[in-house]
């Protein structure tokens, strides 16, 4: 939804009831079996860019995924679970996501001109007494070079999750007599020796079974540490392994009907057509009716949370966080909607606690990094600022404001050069904001010294702002342009 600080995209798609189906079998170019035991079954995914991946089923079992590469966001589109239609958030190579068991069938969508590369380890092995431990998303971790490295992200009741970095010409993943078997995942391409075999090329992706009672130990032979994520499980394979774990969502699928869900969507993306004409009382009335044929529709909460922020009705949009908090508390956007909505009403402690949990769900969200930068800028941390600024450029290309603040501040910590180069990031695509950051661009030549290319962006800058009749930016520059003509 466009938010205070935020155009933010409404991606809502009505999908239909279909038989499910193996998505190895249905998709074999994006699905494939990699590894299957009583433990695990781990199956490589390949959305390819711009791939319609059809109608298709996974067990209930919690799962891990394992990213392969940066890939930017993905839809899924379920059936028969109250959550419709899900994003995928961008996601970076070497992380993953835990999730606990939930039997779903959905399509899925890759919007992008790049592909998302993944491991689906699913966990066909007894799960702990509480369910919702199995969550969270884990990212790579800074390690000493030249040192082996090792620690482990996660631990519950069913699985460890260890991340482990091999330094070149070191031993690792040495295991004796192993007390419970072992998964390892290789991250990063890497060669090794293996027991007596030596130069054994390691890929992302690839994986290796230890049994319990085995021993393995290694050594990277590479010029390069090697990464890898070793999973040891904890508790038996599931007895009876057709039934799976119950599935925690079934009651979902009988609480509404699939005629309320359907007309929930369409309410749904009406109310997004309607707020993209700036209907914003009509918005919101779409989308209660949305919630009024499937209140579980936690899409529809976190768009009234902006909606009611911007009509200044701020109980009615903390009520919805906190019904979309019940739902899912593990959304970015969710706890992000809220710190716009705490900004707008200058509650900015409550507005910096809500990007902090944004960006400890998700760390490349990039409007996340600047918004809490904003913040914090002016409570005078310019450095830790200028670093959020610097990320939500790494995460968005072309995030023209974050350039121009990180300049701003770069201006007055006297580095002219590397403000320049941010300046310059902001001038394109042309549109109102194009002056002022043209007259920046131009003050800061001169401050620089470099007065002759400063006058021409500042000439040009209140050229395009006349035509543009911003008339307090035209006083300004005229203002400047005298003073600097006076002191020839």
């Amino acid at each position: 939804m466009k938010l205070t600080f935020l155009n933010h995209a409404i991606l809502c798609l009505l999908v239909s009831v279909a038989v499910a189906q193996d998505p190895v079998k249905i998709a074999p170019d994006a699905y494939k079996l990699e590894f299957e035991n009583e433990y695990i079954k781990v199956q490589r995914v390949h959305y390819a860019p711009h791939a319609k991946i059809p109608e298709h089923d996974h067990t209930a079992f919690g799962s891990a995924y394992v990213y392969l590469n940066d890939a930017d966001p993905v839809i899924f589109k379920h059936v028969g679970l109250s959550y419709g239609v899900v994003t995928r958030p961008a996601v970076k190579a070497g992380s993953f996501r835990l999730y606990k068991a939930v039997k779903e069938t959905h399509a899925v969508e890759n919007l992008n001109n790049t592909a998302s590369d993944f491991l689906r380890v699913e966990f066909k092995t007894e799960p702990g007494k509480e369910a919702n431990s199995l969550r969270g998303k884990f990212f790579r971790l800074d390690v000493p070079a030249g040192e082996n490295f090792q620690q482990v992200q996660f631990e519950n009741e069913q699985v460890r999750i260890t991340r482990l970095s091999c330094a070149a010409g070191n031993k690792c993943l040495e295991v004796a007599n192993a007390t419970e078997p072992i998964l390892f995942v290789v991250l990063t391409e890497a060669t090794f020796k293996l027991g007596l075999v030596r130069d054994i090329k390691l890929l992302p992706g690839q994986t290796h079974w230890v049994v319990a009672g085995k021993s393995v130990a290694g050594e990277n032979t590479g010029k390069s540490a090697a990464e890898l994520l070793r999973f040891d499980f904890k508790t038996a394979p599931l007895k009876n392994i057709g039934s799976a774990p119950p599935d925690p969502h079934s009651h979902e699928a009988n609480s509404v009907s699939e005629k309320s869900k359907s007309e929930a969507s369409e309410f749904l993306k009406r109310g997004a057509a309607l707020e993209s004409m700036g209907q914003i009382a009509d918005s919101i009335a779409a989308h209660e009716q949305a919630l009024a044929h499937n209140l579980q529709l936690v899409q529809a909460h976190i768009n009234l949370i902006s909606l009611y922020g911007r009509t200044r009705q701020f109980e009615k949009a903390e009520q919805h966080y906190l019904s979309a908090l019940a739902l899912n508390p593990d959304l970015p956007e969710l706890h992000y909607n809220f710190g716009v909505l705490r900004a707008g009403q200058e509650k900015l402690s409550e507005a910096t606690q809500a990007f902090l949990q944004c960006l400890k769900l998700d760390p490349y969200y990039a409007q996340a990094h600047y918004n809490y930068a904003t913040i914090i800028e002016t409570e005078g941390k310019l450095n830790e600022a200028a670093e959020h600024y610097r990320q939500a450029i790494a995460n968005k290309v072309g995030y023209r404001s974050a350039h121009f603040s990180l300049g701003r501040i770069l201006v007055n910590q006297d580095k002219f050069a590397a403000a320049i180069e941010h300046f310059q990031q902001t001038l394109t695509p042309e549109d109102s904001e194009t002056p002022r950051f043209m007259y920046a661009l131009g003050a800061t030549y001169v401050r620089s010294g470099d007065k002759i290319k400063g006058i021409q962006f500042l000439r040009e800058a209140l050229k395009r702002a006349a035509v543009l009749n911003q008339a307090q930016l035209v006083m300004s520059l005229e203002r400047d342009l005298k003073s600097l003509d006076q002191n020839k």
